[in-house]
C-alpha cells in the first residue's frame, strides 16, 4: 500500500512537471530560432551591401564567410518535434527582387513566440503549414511590404491556385523535392523492373506539377507535393 502511495505521488509529480519541461524547451529553442533568423537576416544586408544583390541561400552566406561555415542551418526543433519534415532555415528572394525573407519549419505552438521576437513576422495565413517567416527589404531602401504567404500539397497534373489580388509577377514558388525509386515485381506484361519517379513544379505559370518516369516499367504514379508561395505587391 505504502509503495502504491509513493507511486501516484511520484506520478502527480511528473503530470505537473513534464509540461513546465516542456514549456521551457519550447521556449528556448523559439528564442534560439529567432535569433538564428535574424542573423541570417543581418548577414544577408551585409551580403548585398557588398554584393548589390541577395545571396542564393544560406549556404551561400556561410560559403563566402557571411556566417561562419560551420554554423548549423537547421532550427533546434529537431530535438523537440522530430516528425516535422524539414528543419532547415531557408530563404526567397520576391520576384522583384527587392525583398528576402527568411522561413523554417516550427511546432505551431511555437510561431507566436518566434513572431513576437521578429521585426517583420509572419505565419502561413492559411493555417496549412507550420512555417514561420521574417522578411526584409533591400538595404537602404523603403520598410519591407507586406508578404502573403501561402502553403499547402499539389498532386500530379495539379496547379497550384494564384492568390487572389496576385499575379504569377507577384510571386514565388519552391516546392520540396520528390524522388522516389519503386519496384515494380508484377511481371504484367514482361515488366519486372525499377522505376524512377520525379515530381517537380513546371508549365509557363511555374504552378503545374508534373511527374516523370524512367525504366522499362513506366506506369502512371500518384504522389503530392509540398509547396511555399510568398507574393508581395511591391
Amino acid at each position: 500500500m505504502e509503495i502504491t502511495i509513493v507511486l501516484i505521488i511520484i506520478s502527480i509529480l511528473l503530470s505537473a512537471v513534464i509540461p513546465v519541461l516542456s514549456r521551457s524547451y519550447l521556449e528556448k529553442a523559439a528564442n534560439k530560432t529567432a535569433l538564428d533568423m535574424l542573423a541570417i537576416e543581418e548577414a544577408s544586408r551585409a551580403y548585398y551591401t557588398a554584393n548589390n544583390y541577395w545571396p542564393a541561400n544560406v549556404a551561400a552566406l556561410q560559403t563566402s564567410g557571411y556566417l561562419p561555415s560551420g554554423w548549423n542551418a537547421t532550427n533546434p526543433f529537431v530535438n523537440y518535434e522530430p516528425d516535422l519534415v524539414d528543419f532547415t532555415y531557408h530563404t526567397l528572394i520576391s520576384p522583384n527582387l527587392s525583398l528576402l525573407t527568411v522561413y523554417t519549419n516550427v511546432p505551431v505552438d511555437a510561431q507566436p513566440i518566434i513572431q513576437n521576437l521578429l521585426p517583420t513576422p509572419s505565419v502561413d495565413p492559411l493555417g496549412k503549414g507550420h512555417n514561420v517567416y521574417s522578411s526584409i527589404s533591400v538595404p537602404g531602401g523603403s520598410p519591407a511590404p507586406p508578404v502573403f504567404v501561402v502553403t499547402g500539397t499539389i498532386g500530379n497534373g495539379g496547379t497550384i491556385p494564384l492568390p487572389a489580388g496576385y499575379t504569377d509577377s507577384q510571386c514565388q514558388w519552391f516546392v520540396s523535392p520528390y524522388n522516389a525509386l519503386i519496384y515494380d515485381s508484377s511481371g504484367k506484361g514482361g515488366c519486372e523492373s525499377l522505376e524512377s519517379v520525379s515530381a517537380y513544379l513546371t508549365g509557363a505559370n511555374g504552378r503545374t506539377a508534373v511527374a516523370t518516369t524512367t525504366g522499362d516499367c513506366r506506369g502512371s504514379w500518384t504522389f503530392t507535393l509540398n509547396y511555399i508561395g510568398i507574393c508581395t505587391k511591391s
